[in-house]
């Protein structure tokens, strides 16, 4: 069920309707929207929250991707994220940028879990560039045991064994 949700979310982050897309607005060197004093898109038209910038914030289990202490992706895994990569791939023009961060529970030192962390981002990473996302739109880091739920239960460290998925994506907004 929450795997049909959150690729649900990803497809909905991109439907689209016709009007302003970003081509619409002025975006500088850094491929940020300039905006006027007041926060406002320069060059869009009235009314468009954001510049047509939306952000959708995915969050995976590392349980569904890797075993209990390991950073190899496991079938289930892969499927979530075969269904991930096609849409990136299908709307590879309006995503701006992806950030995949690995996090862990307290099991183990920290500095091996800020390994850990990083090997199961950087196995998203890779894999999501094997079946055709731009690699060089895609930042890939490990958090270890930071910004973790309670510890102490383990239902917590089950929430801690986490991959987060960051997308930024341009898309058109209707302001008729």
């Amino acid at each position: 069920m929450k795997k049909q949700l959150t690729i649900a979310a990803l497809a909905g982050l991109f439907a689209t309707s016709t009007a302003v897309a970003a081509t619409d607005s002025l975006i500088d060197r850094q491929g940020e929207f300039v905006k006027d004093r007041q926060g406002e898109c320069v060059l869009v038209k009235d009314g468009v929250p954001g510049c047509g910038v939306v952000v959708q914030d995915l969050t995976f289990s590392a349980d569904t991707f890797f075993a209990f202490d390991k950073a190899e992706l496991r079938p289930q895994g892969r499927e979530l994220l075969d269904k991930v990569a096609a849409e990136l791939v299908k709307n590879a023009n309006d995503v701006k940028s992806i950030t995949l961060t690995g996090h862990t529970d307290a099991i183990g030192s920290e500095k091996y879990n800020l390994g850990l962390s990083q090997r199961r981002a950087d196995a998203v990473r890779n894999y999501l560039v094997e079946k055709g996302v731009n690699p060089a739109i895609i930042t890939a880091k490990g958090e270890g045991i930071s910004y973790t739920f309670d510890n102490a239960t383990a239902e917590g460290r089950a929430k801690n064994r986490r991959v987060d998925v960051k997308i930024e994506a341009v898309r058109e907004v209707n302001v008729n």
